[in-house]
């Protein structure tokens, strides 16, 4: 079982004799006997409310213990738990819960009164819930919260410094040594310690030892680059469609369908209808490159809004909305040229300057209906 974060922290004590009166009381029987289930070998766990938790074994000295609720009783090398008369308990065990009002009676006599039987592995947890209430769970498995505060030796944090000379170290607070108290989450199973779990160290009084050492101060960081600016915007190209006379100059909102459709609203008032949505990237290309032509893959002369596509992925003829990263908007096109391969474009810039500025980035390519 893995260490679990560490929660609060609230301050807490270990208790070596004596439970509050507000304990909450966990008796752990590992032996019934047929003649009462509760013999010398009987092992408790009394935990508070606060987490607090002491093991009785049976040769431990156990000191008075004694609340308005519950009570140890001791006969012999027998221990039992004492309910006083008129608490309501509430007894779980396995999917049966039930209540009683207690009578000034021993748990064992409880149970017994109540007709039920335990198998030799079950234990049993008390807890007083409030000043009224007692809770009685039987379970082959409980688990515990148990607070214990131990010495705990000071640590050394060592930390470079640029203002003594390399090789050198000082010591520039001393470390003391203290305590901690830490929170275990405890498992019993068949009357057997199962696991004990750090789940947090609540407090630690220790004073850690800090230790400089020398090191070369670290050289002055070089200028960050000025940023890359944006291309200059390409020429707004309008398409009239259905007799529309807008343009589509700047998009101001994607509205999308549930089949992966939608449109396009441009600050004109235009709307344009979409059929699909791709995730492209995008490189720009300019007719001054050398091998690039003038004549696209369709017959047609490179102009702003030529797209060169992997007719596998994109046909010929398609028109698209594009809008790259960074918010730009090369806009309408058509894909009308070819000469790549896979989920890229090629977009064609009038200018070279636009070209460089632009260079690659990823895309949103609207497939117009």
């Amino acid at each position: 079982m893995n260490s679990r974060k560490q929660r609060g922290r609230r301050p807490w004590s270990w208790l070596h004799h004596v439970v509050t009166l507000s304990a909450a009381l966990v008796v752990l029987f590992s032996a019934l006997s047929a003649a009462g289930w509760v013999n010398a070998d009987a092992l408790y766990i009394l935990t508070g409310v606060e987490d607090k938790a002491i093991v009785l074994k049976e040769d431990a000295y156990v000191s008075a213990l004694a609340s308005k609720q519950v009570y140890l009783t001791e006969t012999g090398s027998s221990r039992d738990v004492i309910l006083t008369e008129g608490q309501d308990v509430t007894i779980r065990h396995g999917d049966e819960v039930m209540t009683v009002v207690s009578q000034q009676e021993r748990v064992s006599a409880l149970l017994d009164r109540m007709h039920v039987e335990m198998s030799p592995l079950e234990m049993i947890s008390i807890q007083v819930k409030d000043e009224n209430n007692v809770e009685v769970v039987i379970s082959e498995e409980l688990t515990y919260y148990d607070r214990e505060t131990e010495p705990a030796p000071h640590g050394t944090v060592r930390v470079p410094s640029d203002k003594i000379p390399v090789g050198t170290e000082q010591v520039v607070q001393e470390g003391k040594d203290g305590e901690r108290t830490c929170v275990y989450e405890v498992t019993w199973s068949g009357g057997e310690m199962l696991s004990r779990q750090l789940v947090e160290e609540a407090t630690n009084n220790t004073v850690d030892q800090i230790v400089e050492y020398g090191v070369e101060p670290e050289p002055e960081p070089e200028p960050e680059p000025a940023p890359i600016p944006e291309p200059d915007p390409e020429p707004v190209v309008t398409v009239p469609e259905n007799n529309s006379s807008l343009p589509m100059d700047k998009l101001v909102e994607v509205k999308k369908n549930s089949n992966g459709g939608g449109t396009l609203v441009f600050q004109s008032g235009r709307v344009v209808k979409f059929k699909a949505i791709r995730n492209m990237t995008a490189t720009a290309y300019n007719k001054n490159e050398p091998k690039v032509g003038t004549i696209t893959a369709s017959g047609t002369k490179v102009h702003k809004g030529v797209v060169a596509v992997d007719r596998r992925v994109i046909k010929l003829g398609t028109k698209m909305y594009i809008v790259a990263s960074g918010g730009y908007e090369y806009g309408y096109s058509v894909a009308e040229d070819t000469g790549v391969s896979g989920n890229v474009i090629d977009l064609y810039f009038e200018s070279y300057s636009g070209m460089q500025k632009f260079g690659r980035r990823s895309c949103t390519v609207y497939i117009l209906e």
